[in-house]
């Protein structure tokens, strides 16, 4: 039947182990506790009692197993019906002995209570449903005991006192059975994750061993065909197939690295002003690594609507836009060009987000064979690559999907939250800091005059430094909200500037620095954001840039 979750089932596959592993011991302490018994009552009782509970435990084992492969709910009941028998069996001599006088033999009789009670907590936790009808005949004998003294004028305050006992006593043993099975619950889910973790690390290894041949084994069979060349024609042809080889293994590499600090959380993300337009440009420039084919050859679209700038993080983005686009060609014949298009527009009925959509220009070939498709250098595209893509999205609070257009063309898309930059304040900063003092650093007397005019036509208070040394001497003598810090500066550079700033111990110590640099974005504005800058912008400034960085770095003032 349906209606049984997984989760019911994995109980009764669990308690189907616990009563197999138990088997032995369990029946061992049956045998001496009816042995034992066999001294007080009368023989044929035992013997009844004894070969009806073993009927009871095959009967039940028989029950486990078929409502492990075909799950009824009469066979369910049934179940429920025969593990609570097998107690009723076990506890009918125990509530003989109990009608006898002999104080010894009652307490005797109470503990075989107890080692049900005990067998229900623990053996019979692993499926809740049966440990509550296999304590539930114990429970009820455990309860009858004391009442049935109370009957007793002489005994009704002890009978009293022990029922308050017996009751406190279920309640542990109650707490003890649902404490039991959720430890087992959770070790099984750990045992799963687990086991799950080792099927993924045994997917990835297979997946790796097949990316890394691909362009290895590029890497080997042009080298040798590169040294056999005669003609020049054909040795360039060679040597750019070892390029693209090597830059796929490199893309390898870097895929690693990406998901394993995916997968540790962290994955650094570090938000930019930028300018939109350029910044989606560049991706023209990617060049993808297509071992046996041509490059592909990307063109950019940006829809009308896109405003000019932007805060988030270009780097992560180019990491998902560049695999995004290797995906959505991965099943053209690469032997013929390919031109892939990447449109930038605003999610329907959002100004907050971006909506890129890469495809190719034309239909995929039809390959006869899977396994003759083009394979991408160090990309596997349904695993290693959209995982990444998938890992990265997540970190930037985007969302990505590959899909199958009408005529069979892969569509990669990824829509992910933006900032828009605002317009500095008519009125000027004021308005959102009152006063604020910035010190610009650079070594050039225009490109610092440059700055701070843009700064004071801002209403934003700039002094000005030559170098690193005057930096450290103008920040000790005076107090400052911000630092714009040229990063090319002779002898002291900006780098060396900012660890003696980080370093001094002065109470200007951690004063927001922001990079100014003549460099593009890229791996470098990376570089300087991780050793501790908290902002990065280029020249030539935009005003609008600048004003958004002085924001970002300086949070303004929450209003009074």
């Amino acid at each position: 039947m349906r209606d049984f979750s997984p989760a019911w089932q994995d109980d009764v596959h669990r308690q189907l182990a616990r009563l197999k592993a138990d088997l032995v011991s369990r029946h061992a302490g049956i045998l001496l506790t009816f042995a034992l018994g066999s001294f007080l009552l009368p023989f044929w009782v035992i013997f009844f009692c004894y070969i009806a509970l073993i009927g009871a435990d095959i009967a039940q084992t028989r029950l486990l197993r078929r409502l492990a492969h075909e799950p009824s709910r009469l066979r369910n009941l049934m179940f429920l019906v025969v593990s609570a028998l097998t107690n009723v069996f076990y506890l009918l001599p125990a509530a003989l002995v109990w009608r006898m006088d002999d104080p010894l033999l009652k307490f005797l009789a109470f503990l075989a209570v107890v080692g049900a009670l005990l067998n229900a907590s623990s053996v019979r936790s692993a499926h809740l449903p049966c440990g509550i009808a296999t304590g539930l005949p114990a429970a009820l004998v455990a309860l009858w005991m004391p009442l049935s003294e109370m009957t007793s004028t002489e005994t009704e305050l002890s009978g009293a006192l022990a029922l308050g006992g017996c009751i406190a006593l279920l309640g542990y043993f109650i707490s003890a059975l649902l404490q039991n099975h959720r430890a087992q619950r959770d070790l099984v889910e750990v045992a799963e994750r687990a086991r799950e973790a080792s099927a993924a690390k045994t997917r990835f290894l297979a997946a790796m061993d097949h990316e890394v041949r691909t362009p290895l084994n590029a890497l080997l069979g042009h080298s040798q065909l590169l040294r056999e060349a005669t003609g020049i024609e054909a040795a360039r042809g060679h040597a750019a197939q070892i390029e693209l080889a090597a830059r796929g293994l490199e893309t390898l590499v870097e895929d690693v690295v990406d998901l394993s600090a995916a997968a540790e959380g962290k994955l650094q993300f570090r938000p930019a002003t930028v300018v939109i337009r350029p910044e989606i440009e560049r991706i023209e420039r990617q060049i993808l690594p297509l071992i046996g084919g041509t490059s592909a050859r990307i063109t950019t679209e940006v829809a009308p609507e896109v405003p000019e700038f932007g805060r988030f993080d270009p780097v992560l983005l180019r990491k998902c836009l560049t695999h995004l686009a290797s995906i959505a060609i991965s099943e053209h014949d690469l032997a013929q060009p390919v031109e892939l298009n990447a449109r930038c527009a605003l999610a329907p009925g959002r100004k907050d987000r971006l909506r890129f959509t890469m495809a190719a220009d034309k239909p995929a070939a039809v390959l006869p064979d899977a396994s003759e498709r083009p394979r991408l250098a160090g990309l596997e595209g349904e695993t290693i690559g959209l995982s990444l893509v998938n890992s990265i999205a997540a970190v930037m609070g985007a969302n990505s999907a590959v899909l199958r257009a009408p005529d069979h063309t892969l569509v990669a898309r990824i829509e992910l939250p933006f900032v828009t930059v605002p317009d500095p304040p008519a009125t000027g900063a004021e308005t959102v800091y009152g006063r604020l003092r910035t010190l610009v650093v650079d070594d050039i007397s225009s490109n610092r005059l440059v700055v701070a005019q843009m700064l004071r036509s801002l209403r934003i208070e700039a002094t000005e430094a030559a170098s690193g040394p005057d930096a450290l001497e103008r920040l000790a003598a005076g107090e400052y909200d911000l630092v714009l810090l040229d990063m090319n500066m002779p002898d002291m550079d900006g780098e060396a500037t900012l660890q003696s700033i980080r370093q001094s111990g002065a109470p200007w110590a951690n004063v927001p620095v922001v990079a100014l640099t003549a460099d593009t974005l890229g791996n470098l504005r990376d570089h300087y954001l991780h050793i501790g800058l908290n902002g990065f912008l280029t020249k030539p400034l935009d005003r609008r840039v600048l004003w958004s960085e002085i924001l970002s770095a300086c949070p303004p003032p929450p209003p009074l």
